[in-house]
């Protein structure tokens, strides 16, 4: 039997909580909405990715969005103001830092019930992923402020 997440759900719901919890302490506590929930692959991609690793099985996590609100999200981390220049590659760089952050926060709640948890590099990718395989893909569409965005979380089921 091949190993697997068994509830991608529980994943996604500590990712929303850590996305909360980050608002708070990076983001000077603007407020985190969150919209509704999907099952389904987004038919594009761009955001930021990491790899969450534990004996349970290995995820996926990634905050994506517009250009623009990317561009939004990094001066909030940034701590810049809105209508602050950006580099493409600073943004990038601030995307990554949002979703280690958000991904320690994950590993911080789901540790004690599932055991060690070992986080990957973050990455920044545009385009699009095809799910091989039995890939569950849970999405949690949420507003950081008034940036649209949502939170990804991909895994290996088993089944």
């Amino acid at each position: 039997m091949t190993l697997g997440v068994k509830d991608v759900a529980k994943w996604r719901q500590a990712f929303v909580e850590a996305v909360q919890e980050l608002s708070e302490t990076c983001f000077g506590g603007v407020p985190v909405t969150e919209r509704g929930y999907r099952n389904k692959m987004p038919d594009s991609l761009l955001g930021a990715f990491v790899q969450v690793v534990s004996k349970e099985g290995a995820v996926l996590v990634g905050l994506i969005a517009s250009s623009e609100a990317c561009d939004g999200l990094a001066r909030l981390m940034l701590q810049m103001e809105p209508e602050d220049e950006i580099a493409e590659n600073d943004a990038n760089d601030a995307m990554g830092e949002i979703i280690n952050i958000a991904a320690g926060g994950i590993k911080t709640k789901l540790s004690a019930e599932i055991g060690a948890i070992e986080l990957g590099l973050p990455l920044f990718l545009s385009g699009r992923l095809h799910a091989v395989g039995n890939i569950a893909v849970e999405v949690a569409e949420m507003s950081i402020g008034h940036f649209p965005c949502e939170l990804i979380v991909f895994a290996l089921t088993g089944k």
